[in-house]
């Protein structure tokens, strides 16, 4: 007994439609997806700059970043793309969670005889 094909839905031929659609617009148009990762700690950062020039949508933050890189001559893209270290202040109470971190690390996979450890006191 053959199983019988089932048959999109309406509302899953509209989607697709407009997901076709989309991507035509998006060829025609040289647009095509670009995706970045970047660590959490930039959120805020990010979000009171862009807060401070009138940006709302992080896509056109990070197109103007580029564009103003790619335009720029090779001695401002150097200065643009060298890495500015920001001081990072440990509290104490992120110290301790990584010490005890740390600590159990040890407990539950103790070191090897030969392995140098030194446990502050």
């Amino acid at each position: 007994m053959a199983e019988e094909e089932q048959q999109p839905t309406a509302e899953a031929i509209k989607q697709r439609r407009k997901r076709e659609k989309e991507a035509a617009r998006n060829v025609a148009f040289g647009v095509e997806k670009f995706t970045i990762e970047v660590a959490g700690v930039f959120k805020r950062d990010l979000k009171k700059v862009m807060k401070a020039h009138g940006i709302n949508n992080q896509q056109d933050i990070h197109q103007r970043l580029l564009i103003n890189l790619i335009g720029a001559n090779f001695e401002t893209q150097t200065a643009m793309l060298s890495c500015v270290t920001t001081p990072i202040a440990v509290s104490e109470k992120v110290s301790q969670l990584i010490r005890a971190a740390g600590m159990k690390s040890l407990a539950d996979d103790p070191p090897e005889p030969d392995d140098e450890i030194n446990i502050p006191q």
